[in-house]
């Protein structure tokens, strides 16, 4: 198990990386920062858990990558105002499937994979390639829809 002292050093020294993954995977800056916490809190709290020491900053992140996909899983309706029968939407929902219109078919099923929190592992079990040649392509699809919507928006 780890000591206090040394998990501090890992949390000063993994923290910056763990706020930065999760900007790559799409959270927004206010969002990685309470991901970010949060998962490092869990590391704390789990700290019993892990393994091998020295690969502290991955595990935090495997935790920060769960917490965000959970996100996207909760189900948090919208009320709308005006309407007089209870109608609900769900606003994080229709984004996606907005973002999600902007791909290719093969690269809306890698996204929507990713989404339902399926590991870079277990789609590339059923891509028939590796996991790095998953988290690659799931990298540049996010950058491409981040130029798609930098074009829409300008």
């Amino acid at each position: 198990m780890m000591k206090g002292n040394e998990y501090a050093e890992a949390f000063q020294a993994g923290y910056p990386a763990t706020r930065r993954f999760l900007l790559s995977r799409g959270a927004a800056i206010e969002e990685a920062e309470e991901i970010a916490q949060a998962a490092w809190v869990r590391g704390w709290e789990f700290r019993n858990q892990l393994r091998d020491p020295g690969l502290v900053g991955f595990w935090v992140n495997s935790i920060a990558r769960n917490l965000f996909r959970a996100r996207f899983r909760a189900k948090t309706a919208v009320p709308m105002e005006g309407v007089e029968a209870p109608y609900w939407m769900n606003i994080e929902e229709i984004e996606i499937h907005r973002l999600l219109d902007h791909c290719s078919r093969r690269d809306r099923q890698l996204l929507e994979r990713s989404l339902e929190g399926y590991s870079a592992e277990e789609i590339a079990q059923n891509e028939g390639i590796t996991p790095t040649g998953i988290r690659v392509r799931l990298l540049r699809i996010r950058q491409s829809l981040r130029h798609k919507l930098s074009l829409e928006a300008a």
